[in-house]
This record gives C-alpha cells, sequence and structure tokens, in this order.
C-alpha cells in the first residue's frame, strides 16, 4: 500500500459566526458556533482524514502538541478518524495550539491563530523515520525549519506536495524556492497566487510538475507542462456552507488521493472537490469527524 506522511501544525479550532464584520472597540455579536468546541484542526488532520476514507493508501501525521488535556483530546480525535497517532509528538512547552475563526455574513474570513512553542519544534527520530518510509510527502504550513528538514532528507523517488498557506514565516522565500523546484504537485489558492508564483516561473521544477489554483465557486485551473487547463465547478454541486472551515485541506486530501490511484489530473481534481462537498455536507448535517451527534 502507498504510504503517505503529512506534516504540519495542529491546533484546536474555535468556529464562530459573525452578526457583523468586526471593527475595532465595537462588539460583535456571535450568532452560532460549531458543535465541536473546540473541533480538532490544522491541515493535516483534514489532508488525512480525506485520504483515508478514499481509502487505498497507509497515512500518517506528523504534527506536535502539548502535554495537556487538550493535546490527549487531539489525539483521542486522529485516532477516531482511524488515522495512526504515533506521529503526533507531544513535546511542546505550554499548552497545544488554538485557532479562532469567525466568519461575518459575507463569507469572509478572521483567523487568529496561537502556535505556541510548535513554531521551533523538529522531527524526532520516529517522525523522521515515517517521512523517510514514505512514498508519498505532503508539507503543509508548519515550521519553516521542519520543511527545510523534509527537503533535506527526501529522495528522487518520494513524491512531494506543497500545500500552500499564505504565510511567510512558515515559506519565507528561500523555501518557497526550494520548494517550488522540487514539488510534484503544488496547490494554492487563487488569493496565494502572488505569494507563490513568482517561485513557480523561476523554477521549472520536475517534468511532470502538477500546478492547481483553487478559485472558490468558480472552479479551478490545472498547469502542467506549461500548458494550463480551466475547470470550471459544476454550478449544481455547489454548497453554500456558513462554516467552511478545513474544505481547502479536505480538498487537497481527495486530490492526492485520486492521484495515488491514477495521475488523471481533471479526474483528480473532481475527486477533491467531491471529498470537500462532502466533508461540508456531512457538517451541515451535523456529523462531526464521521461521529453521528
Amino acid at each position: 500500500m502507498t504510504r503517505i506522511a503529512i506534516s504540519g501544525y495542529a491546533s484546536l479550532d474555535y468556529v464562530v459566526q459573525l452578526a457583523a464584520p468586526p471593527q475595532p472597540s465595537r462588539t460583535v455579536a456571535v450568532t452560532s458556533r460549531a458543535d465541536a468546541w473546540p473541533r480538532p484542526g490544522g491541515s493535516p488532520i483534514y489532508i488525512g482524514a480525506a485520504i483515508r476514507r478514499a481509502g487505498g493508501a497507509d497515512v500518517s501525521l506528523i504534527t506536535w502538541v502539548g502535554a495537556d488535556v487538550a493535546g490527549s483530546d487531539y489525539i483521542r480525535r486522529v485516532a477516531a478518524l482511524g488515522l495512526s497517532t504515533e506521529g503526533v509528538e507531544r513535546s511542546l512547552s505550554g499548552h497545544t495550539p488554538i485557532c479562532i475563526l469567525a466568519y461575518d455574513p459575507s463569507g469572509a474570513s478572521y483567523c487568529l491563530y496561537e502556535a505556541s512553542a510548535s513554531t521551533g519544534a523538529g522531527y524526532n527520530p520516529v517522525q523522521a523515520a515515517m517521512m523517510e518510509a514514505a512514498d508519498w510527502i505532503c508539507l503543509t504550513v508548519q515550521p519553516a525549519s521542519a520543511a527545510r528538514a523534509a527537503l533535506a532528507r527526501i529522495s528522487d523517488r518520494q513524491r512531494l506536495v506543497w500545500a500552500v498557506k499564505g504565510d511567510p514565516d512558515a515559506f519565507p522565500e528561500d523555501l518557497r524556492r526550494d520548494l517550488a523546484a522540487r514539488a510534484d504537485l503544488v496547490v494554492h489558492s487563487e488569493g496565494e497566487r502572488d505569494f507563490v508564483a513568482p517561485f513557480l516561473a523561476a523554477a521549472p521544477g520536475r517534468p511532470d510538475r502538477l500546478v492547481v489554483e483553487t478559485q472558490g465557486a468558480a472552479g479551478a485551473a490545472l498547469t502542467m507542462g506549461g500548458r494550463m487547463l480551466y475547470a470550471p465547478l459544476d454550478k449544481t454541486k455547489r454548497v453554500a456552507a456558513n462554516d467552511p472551515t478545513g474544505a481547502g485541506d479536505t480538498f487537497v486530501g481527495g486530490l492526492i488521493a485520486a492521484l495515488i490511484v491514477r495521475r488523471d489530473p481533471l479526474a483528480a481534481l473532481r475527486a477533491g472537490e467531491a471529498a470537500a462537498r462532502e466533508m461540508l455536507i456531512a457538517r451541515h448535517k451535523k456529523t462531526i469527524w464521521g461521529v453521528e451527534r
């Protein structure tokens, strides 16, 4: 079975809906909050869960939490998804990171992330071994030092996925340059285009490098071998969601799972869209992480 290691920050997410956009020195009413309070978050858990649901791959999460009650809860949630907890290290001094996500009526999001001590985290021997044994490595937003360590270890046989987040601390310019040159698959949003496009243009990269730009309700654009293909989203399959947290990472997971089985970029794109859509529909039905509440 194909093995994939997914590395990135963990968090406990507090998600709320707001009555209006936040403004300085003014109180904004919270109209609702997520059923799971908090909800386990971070890119690895969403990507890993989507791949696990699709089947066909052995998934290893590599992340860092604190030795607190919240860290124990995060690990329990990972196990409930059927994912291995071996790569979840409880090494952080202090508490497990949190993320506050607020959505206003227009759909605009406000993300407040407290990384705690995880910004300085690195790979322990178990995590390093997972990276070396993997057929695919997916690097999401994480300490820049950890991403550099992964790049230093990666072999030619391994396929590298760069799940972009527009965070210059996690992805400084030199790291963006090196990731663009080595990645087999790069996934970024339309809003992150300026963050990554200059480095993709400067580095031809791997011969069959696939770049996916998600464009929200419009669909996505695929670029491979210098050729770009626009793939509009079927209007009948759009999902209105007031809590889209994790949809982008779930898309990445569905995309990877399909590419592992068969390298058909357009079919993989549709699989990613289906994975995100199914997750949002399940959430709307108050099904949290596969458990009916």
